[in-house]
């Protein structure tokens, strides 16, 4: 009985001596108070808006191809007595340039036979007029007696009707062969380039026999497709202009190599019917001077100053070269240029306002493959350029600096060289 007692008693020691343990445990514990958090402003970087007239940029692809494309026959038959040394691929020919000449002797007894001719029936004439005087004289008085018809047979009219209808047709048919004479000389009938030569000397050529291809250097034409929603903006003839030259225009070609040629052109003419595939408007782009001649179109003047060094020359636009054109467009106002990277939802801004974002709707009027414009801004307002995680309405942000990508934007184009 002592014994049981003795370990309830041990039991109840342990109980007490293990709650005081815990007690001192709890005790040596550190006490942890709780602090408010500061909301730390995130830094972005902004455009400042700037509405304004702002002109759009057209932009298309096209393939460069002649505005005139001749194939060269003779118009007389004979054998080639001389060629051209131009006359060859290549070859850069003025207008009235010869390109052959055909042996004009066949020719040119056809001529002394239609001289002949026309001397014979000139003759007849004045013999048939003669013998109508003599006939008037002699039916003095008595030809009233007579029809019509027989009056103008008796007095000699149907001959010498006749006669003046021999004289005119052989004037014609001399004038054709002096005509042909000088078809024996083949001439080029405008300023032109050879794309392609085949005759040759000593040829006998006849009036189906193809010659030569020649294009005319004066302009080539781009073919460019463009969305019909764009054609407002352009200045076009015969739709939306009375001039003869639409919109202004830069054909590009990249050559490689870090090669660039660059011509100016101008919009010329809406094709009447949209592209079968991609359902788009077709523009003709003239390039006036497309070689580089100095030619045609405007000529920069020669400065009286001393050139430091020789001009580079231009390299030539050769007909198949696959550019990219960009057209003038007509300004849009009031509107604001912004980065695509500012767009939020795609019609939505973030702008700063007393240093917390604030969502702003605007109205994209124009898209670029960096840019787009868009009304809805007013002047001087914060749009933010920074992308964002997690941006909210309200949140608190700070102000690092204006969009360099835009301040470039705002100044003013390069001179082209």
């Amino acid at each position: 009985m002592k014994r049981r007692l003795a370990q309830g008693v041990l039991i109840v020691i342990v109980i007490a001596v293990a709650f005081a343990l815990m007690g001192v445990i709890r005790g040596m514990k550190p006490e942890i108070k709780a602090v408010a958090s500061e909301r730390r402003a995130v830094p972005v970087v902004v455009q400042r808006a700037q509405p304004g007239a702002h002109p759009v940029t057209v932009r298309g692809l096209g393939e460069v191809k002649p505005v005139h494309q001749l194939r060269v026959t003779s118009e007389v038959n004979g054998r080639v007595v001389e060629r051209s040394d131009g006359l060859l691929p290549g070859g850069l020919l003025r207008r009235g340039d010869p390109l052959i000449r055909i042996d004009a002797r066949d020719v040119s007894a056809q001529v002394a036979s239609q001289r002949a001719a026309l001397e014979q029936a000139s003759v007849a004439l004045a013999d048939e007029r003669g013998r109508k005087s003599v006939a008037e004289y002699e039916w003095q008085g008595r030809s009233e007696a007579l029809t019509d018809n027989a009056r103008e047979f008796a007095l000699r009219d149907v001959h010498v009707r006749s006669a003046q209808a021999n004289v005119e047709a052989a004037r014609e048919q001399f004038g054709r062969a002096r005509r042909d004479l000088g078809r024996t000389m083949v001439r080029a009938p405008f300023d032109a380039m050879v794309t392609d030569a085949t005759v040759e000397l000593g040829q006998v050529v006849t009036t189906q026999t193809q010659l030569a291809t020649l294009v005319a250097i004066d302009r080539y034409w781009v073919e460019i497709a463009v969305p019909v929603s764009q054609l407002v903006h352009l200045e076009i003839p015969g739709v939306n202009s009375t001039g003869q030259r639409g919109s202004p225009a830069r054909v590009i070609h990249d050559a490689g190599a870090g090669v660039i040629i660059e011509r100016d052109g101008y919009v010329e003419r809406l094709l009447g019917q949209v592209d079968a595939r991609g359902r788009m408007a077709r523009l003709l782009v003239a390039v006036p001077d497309p070689l580089g001649t100095g030619l045609y179109g405007q000529v920069p003047k020669v400065s009286d100053a001393p050139a430091a060094a020789a001009p580079t020359p231009r390299l030539p636009l050769l007909l198949g070269s696959s550019v990219r054109v960009e057209l003038a467009g007509q300004p849009l106002a009031d509107t604001t240029e912004v980065p695509r990277v500012a767009l939020v939802d795609d019609d939505k801004v973030w702008l700063v306002v007393d240093g917390k974002l604030t969502l702003r709707a605007i109205e994209v009027v124009w898209r670029s493959a960096t840019t787009v414009l868009a009304r809805g801004l007013a002047s001087g307002e914060a749009v933010v350029t920074t992308p964002l995680a997690t941006p909210t309405e309200g949140m608190q942000v700070t102000i690092e600096g204006d969009s360099p990508e835009l301040i470039a934007a705002n100044q003013p184009p390069p001179k082209k060289q």
